[in-house]
């Protein structure tokens, strides 16, 4: 994607503070949310705002020192008030973010950029009189604003009033002509509102500012899909996925999130404050049909349910399972029964969700829910039997493995004796741990302690009848100097279970070598084998 240098603009007044806009690609932020207008995925988005960030501090002039540290109570410049109400808002935190932006307005009240983010906060807590007050005066202060305007548009579309949003998302597209986000959400209006012509322009549009731009592909395949056309529907969500594999459906509890500008805007019009803006997710069921100017009852139009279905084994290919958890289950509240011929467009399809189901979970670890759609699936009978008996074959041996997590150990030490602690988590108890060849000391595992274990995004209970015991080893002796492999072997009663185990590596250096670990630091302990 072609790069553009930062632009300054929207000048604080009373405490002297130059407030910049550097538009930048952000990711989408993820995870729970409050209603209508939950966070896009986490992921890159915390990058996006320190980029952005360190923009606004190399491009404000008399903002540079507040890098230094964050001033005394009560002497906080608008420019770092913005700041908190932005990191605020991607963390989802709106009553905080709007306390920040009500602060900055105490400073200077005319200060756009903390109506902008008001109004946003606003739109977070699902409160429409507090946005739609505080965006339009963003709008007037800001001498219109295409960011302000398009944020208007935005909440109109998240309150289901289509038109209203139409033309501030027009007006917005026609004050800023590299404004991709407008368009998208111009042609995801049309296709609520059931016109699909208007909405493919709008979203190749998009794609033409920005090619690279995983919703509007996202989008637009979905329409294409919805007006019969299913090779080009698949082609461009395809290039979706391919983009970012991460991507989300829209729910109706979910249909926006936050993101920074994808293009800068033009040179005229760039001026902005560093607030990211609502950015409305796709979604295969936007596009209706409508009216007698509608362009969508294609007679051969692609079923949802297969769209979802499509969706979820390109996800799976990328190994998004939870991602191909979400598609699958939505295909199913629309075609709840696996068929092995069903009729799509001009074609015959296999379809067999809850396989796929099975599977996915699977690979979650989740095997409760793998062995009950697997059971679907063979009550069905629309699956070829081998595939289900491989299938069960793994579920049952992977069933049994158990989870080991180590706290690190140092890579290298210059000490002789180490301890060694972790939690073994399994579905049958544990009567020893061997720990290069000597037995831990072995107690039932607290919450606490299997959370603090667990990598970012795990989960403690994946199984039906998980167990989790802590296991110590105080005084381990390294051998030698150099590197020495500490083997970790659970014991279990089923002989089966014998090849599980880790190998950590950890290299002991001589007394106050360079590099050795300091007592108590923890490295980095190898996987299992």
């Amino acid at each position: 994607m072609q790069r553009h240098p930062p632009e300054v603009g929207w000048t604080s007044g009373r405490d002297g503070t130059t407030i910049a806009s550097c538009a930048t690609r952000s990711s989408d932020r993820r995870g729970p949310m409050p209603p209508m207008t939950p966070r896009l995925s986490r992921r890159r988005s915390h990058l996006a705002l320190a980029a952005w960030c360190a923009a606004l501090v190399l491009c404000a002039g008399p903002a540079r020192d507040l890098a230094a540290g964050p001033p005394a109570a009560g002497q906080r410049s608008t420019m770092e008030l913005l700041q908190a109400g932005i990191a605020a808002i991607w963390d989802a935190n709106y009553p905080r973010a709007a306390a920040r932006f009500r602060e900055a307005l105490a400073i200077d009240p005319r200060l756009a950029p903390a109506h902008l983010g008001l109004g946003l906060a606003a739109l977070g807590e699902h409160d429409r009189k507090g946005a739609a007050g505080a965006l339009r005066e963003a709008l007037d202060l800001s001498g219109g604003s295409p960011e302000a305007r398009y944020a208007l548009g935005v909440m109109h579309f998240v309150f289901g009033e289509n038109r209203a949003a139409e033309d501030d998302l027009k007006a917005a597209a026609a004050a800023d002509r590299l404004f991709v986000e407008a368009r998208y959400a111009l042609g995801i209006v049309a296709a609520v509102r059931g016109d699909l012509g208007a909405a493919t322009a709008a979203l190749r549009e998009a794609i033409r500012l920005d090619a690279s731009n995983a919703l509007s592909h996202y989008q637009l395949g979905a329409i294409l899909a919805a007006s019969g056309d299913l090779d080009g529907g698949l082609a461009e969500l395809g290039q979706a996925l391919a983009a970012d594999p991460t991507i989300l459906d829209a729910r109706p509890e979910d249909p926006v999130g936050f993101a920074v500008r994808a293009v800068q805007g033009t040179p005229a019009r760039a001026a902005g404050p560093p607030i990211p803006l609502p950015v409305p997710r796709p979604s295969v069921s936007w596009p209706r049909p409508a009216g007698p100017a509608v362009s969508t009852a294609a007679p051969g139009a692609i079923p949802p349910w297969f769209l979802y279905y499509q969706m979820a084994l390109f996800l799976a290919d990328a190994q998004q399972w939870r991602a191909s958890v979400d598609m699958l289950e939505r295909a199913l509240t629309i075609k709840d029964r696996s068929e092995v011929q069903a009729v799509v467009a001009d074609r015959l399809v296999d379809y067999s969700p809850h396989l796929h189901l099975a599977e996915s979970y699977h690979r979650l670890g989740n095997y409760r829910e793998a062995f009950l759609h697997l059971g679907i699936a063979k009550n069905e009978g629309n699956v070829p039997p081998d595939a289900l008996r491989a299938l069960e074959v793994l579920l049952q041996k992977d069933r049994l493995r158990p989870t080991i997590l180590l706290q690190p150990l140092p890579d290298r030490t210059s000490e002789e004796t180490l301890t060694v602690r972790g939690v073994i988590l399994s579905e049958e108890p544990v009567p020893r741990v061997e720990i290069g060849g000597r037995d831990a000391i072995l107690r039932p595992a607290t919450s606490a302690e299997v959370s603090a274990l667990l990598p970012e995004g795990g989960s403690a209970g994946p199984r039906d009848t998980t167990q989790s015991i802590h296991f110590e080893l105080p005084g381990y002796r390294l051998a030698s100097l150099g590197a020495n492999l500490i083997r970790i072997r659970p014991r279990f009663r089923n002989p089966a279970r014998e090849g599980d185990l880790i190998e950590v590596l950890v290299v002991r250096l001589p007394r106050g070598a360079r590099g050795a670990a300091p007592p108590g630091d923890a490295g980095g302990a190898k996987g299992p084998s």
